[in-house]
């Protein structure tokens, strides 16, 4: 139903962990069935930390993990009007007792041959990816892609992935003023987020206040466990533990997490428990931003 696009102006600014996390937040905790898919030929590792193993760095014996599987069948059925349901499904891996699926990147090593066969159709593909789950979110390539500026320009909200390394924002918001000005639907993260940085969440709302307000920006703070969870391959039961701990409230809402963080008398707040308060205050603004984006195309179908 809705295509969230990650992009970052430079490789390196934590992109695929931030739509790693935020992913897993809106499966686990929010209920919605998200396929997770990326644009990438190599230097990636969405697949990593959810599965062991990446597409692009596979030996011999682990070639059968993605067989018959990923971006390329996906694409194929696509043009076939295939695209559907279990089909769907057939592409990607799942996770138990999860709404979560991942679709993994292209076997193709090629350039020319990735965007004669892969590139030109994925489009079509997402397109019609979206009537079979409720969010897709696509890992692009950083900078002036010619794909990634293609899908963001159909994107119903893009996630501009930031650090607080002052040349970082300097570049981004001097030579990507255009995406700025074209677009009304981006959402700002700032990753491995440090709040006692010079370059704080605040300070920039007062330094770039041009561009960035509380409603279209959020944090995900560097987290030890959520590191090293990354690096055991072991992301989906660190958030499953993090989120339905026994000390949360309720349904497993986030005024659960958010009771069991801030609450009278509680003097410091662990580096888990603050990564979980602010990436899941975060999640709940794309969804926002998400479902506000819907509700304006809808009013302008209406008006056609």
């Amino acid at each position: 139903m809705s295509k969230i696009v990650f992009w970052s102006p430079l490789h390196g600014q934590g992109q695929t962990s931030n739509l790693h996390i935020i992913s897993l937040i809106m499966s686990l905790l929010h209920k919605k069935k998200v396929l997770m898919m990326q644009t990438h030929m190599s230097m990636n590792n969405l697949e990593g930390p959810l599965l062991g193993k990446n597409m692009g760095t596979l030996d011999t014996g682990d070639a059968c993990i993605f067989q018959d599987i990923g971006l390329d069948a996906a694409v194929m059925y696509s043009r076939m009007n295939m695209l559907i349901g279990d089909i769907l499904e057939s592409c990607c891996i799942t996770f138990p007792n999860t709404s979560l699926l991942l679709l993994p990147g292209t076997e193709t090593k090629n350039r020319e041959t990735f965007e004669r066969d892969i590139s030109s159709s994925i489009c079509r593909m997402i397109s019609n990816a979206e009537d079979n789950v409720d969010i897709v979110m696509i890992d692009t390539n950083s900078g002036k892609d010619d794909l990634s500026i293609k899908l963001m320009s159909s994107a119903d909200v893009i996630v501009i992935n930031l650090t607080q390394r002052k040349h970082i924002l300097s570049k981004f918001f001097s030579e990507y003023g255009e995406i700025l000005n074209k677009h009304r639907n981006v959402f700002f993260v700032f990753g491995n987020y440090d709040r006692y940085s010079g370059f704080n969440i605040i300070n920039c709302l007062r330094k770039l206040g041009k561009y960035i307000n509380r409603d279209n920006s959020g944090v995900i703070p560097y987290c030890t466990k959520y590191m090293d969870a990354q690096n055991d391959c072991n992301i989906l039961s660190m958030v499953r533990e993090g989120l339905y701990s026994s000390k949360v409230v309720g349904n497993y809402k986030v005024r659960g997490i958010i009771k069991r963080i801030i609450k009278p008398g509680k003097n410091s707040i662990s580096e888990t428990d603050y990564f979980f308060y602010q990436t899941c205050r975060t999640t709940m603004k794309i969804l926002n931003m998400v479902n506000t984006s819907g509700r304006e195309a809808l009013i302008e179908r209406s008006r056609s």
